[in-house]
């Protein structure tokens, strides 16, 4: 029999988790081929550290990566597909068939206001390592850190505002930082308990926070505070980017933002179950590296089932897996989601996952720990 011709589009956590465990779990049943423009796998919970000269980014070769999961890289991007007639176009004017297909694209990101600066790991912390030059020679006094309402990653503001207290504290740099959130508590997903925790370290460390407020920007170095009626004169303004779908064509349906809608076991609505999702591109209200990886894998064992490598998989039960990096020690939070709600919610001193590795995803995790990272030069 002929192997099950496995196309994975992304070159993100997802797509890397989803390549490694369908590998594992398929072996020879499957022929895979990974369909990403990145030449390579960018590690990213790290790139807070970076703007303090405490790491440099870490990258991996994504056709090294390829080859040790027996898959051929295509260096290309999906920018449509069929999924009637299983065939994936590409950017170079490629049309791949495929049996099954799992899209891994990432979500876009969107600046929320001209007036910010957006902290992106993209970028490897450039936008911040030019503010922190700022704060060392005095240019720079007054910081406001904002999360945006709607789908984003809010985690690093956090950070950013714990690291960037303790790095003024050391200096004895006159520093005001203001932190600004428009839900309840902070790391909202996480829940009160984890809420109340960052509430008591952002105090601890001199930041003044409002909660329930929402920002109304009126200038580079004004923000208007709603309800509380104050205004805000920052010298900078960051935030993180909002999060849209891919609004790739040929996607079934007409999800909110154009995120590719999936189900419990991660296939994609409206097609017929040769077609998976996983990470920032899916309809899943939160956002975040751990919960990509736990739908790659739901979506690898998807993928194995139809060549019967493995029984009848589980369906997808997210649970939220995250370290904080407070300028101390790290803070280790976990919690399930049901319709985007938390529950069960735990603040960890050891992980559940290992500890080396600031996300949960066990087969990349694995990979990474067994093969050296590339530095990203910062000149």
């Amino acid at each position: 029999m002929d192997p099950l011709r496995v196309v994975i589009c992304g070159g993100g956590f997802a797509a890397a988790e989803c390549l490694l465990r369908l590998h594992r779990l398929a072996g020879e049943r499957v022929a895979i081929r990974l369909l990403a423009p990145n030449e390579y796998l960018n590690y990213r919970p790290l790139t807070v550290l970076v703007p303090f000269g405490e790491s440099r980014p870490a990258q991996y070769p994504i056709g090294e990566l390829a080859a040790a999961a027996g898959a051929q890289w295509v260096h290309d991007r999906a920018v449509a597909i069929e999924h009637r007639d299983h065939i994936v176009h590409t950017a170079n004017g490629r049309s791949l068939n495929y049996d099954a297909l799992l899209l891994a694209p990432g979500g876009k990101e969107r600046k929320p206001d001209p007036h910010v600066a957006v902290f992106t790991d993209r970028t490897g912390g450039h936008t911040y390592h030019g503010i922190v030059e700022a704060i060392d020679t005095g240019r720079i006094s007054s910081l406001a850190l904002i999360d945006p309402h709607g789908p984003s990653w809010p985690l690093p503001l956090y950070e950013l505002a714990l690291l960037t207290a303790k790095h003024a504290r050391e200096r004895r740099l006159p520093l005001q930082i203001t932190m600004i959130t428009p839900y309840p508590h902070p790391l909202y997903p996480f829940g009160d308990e984890v809420g109340a925790t960052v509430v008591h370290l952002l105090e601890s460390a001199g930041i003044t926070l409002y909660m329930k407020t929402s920002s109304h920007f009126a200038g580079d170095h004004l923000i208007h505070l709603e309800p509380a009626g104050v205004d805000l004169h920052p010298d900078r303004i960051v935030t993180v980017p909002t999060i849209t779908g891919p609004n790739l064509p040929g996607v079934p349906g007409d999800a909110r933002d154009r995120f590719i809608p999936v189900d419990e076991h991660c296939r994609v609505v409206g097609t017929d179950g040769h077609v998976f999702a996983a990470g920032d591109a899916t309809d899943l209200t939160v956002k975040h590296g751990s919960l990509a990886a736990q739908q790659a894998d739901t979506a690898a064992a998807g993928i194995a089932y139809l060549v019967d490598a493995v029984p009848a998989p589980e369906p997808f039960r997210p649970v939220l897996r995250g370290t904080l990096l407070t300028g101390d020690a790290p803070l280790y939070l976990q919690a399930n989601l049901v319709a985007g709600t938390s529950w069960g919610a735990q603040l960890l001193t050891e992980p559940t996952w290992p500890s080396d590795q600031l996300v949960a995803a066990q087969e990349l995790a694995a990979y990474l720990a067994e093969h050296p990272a590339q530095k990203v030069s910062q000149e």
